[in-house]
């Protein structure tokens, strides 16, 4: 059981931005995990993360989706996310 996670393979370009977007799968014990968006942009000026409509979580607001942006040099976005979760995920970032 691992966190897992898609990248939309059409971006949209917005000026001298890139949006990218895709959806996770957290079906193990974990919190989440890291999205590498290294070949795409290289660095992320924005982020979110939504949970998907059917998964765990009490709405209490103990146990959402949260969407990182973890410190330089790294590119791309940490998602912490409760076991069972699913949901999109979406980055703004600069090429």
């Amino acid at each position: 059981m691992v966190f897992t996670f898609t990248i939309d393979e059409r971006p949209s370009v917005l000026g001298n931005l890139l949006l990218l977007s895709g959806t996770f799968t957290n079906t193990g014990v974990t919190t989440g995990g890291p999205i590498s968006l290294a070949t795409h942009i290289n660095s992320v000026v924005a982020t979110g993360a939504v949970a998907g409509t059917a998964t765990a979580g009490s709405g209490a607001g103990v146990d959402g989706v949260f969407a990182l942006i973890p410190p330089a040099p790294a590119s791309g976005v940490t998602i912490q996310c409760i076991a069972g979760q699913d949901g999109t995920w979406w980055a703004l970032g600069k090429r």
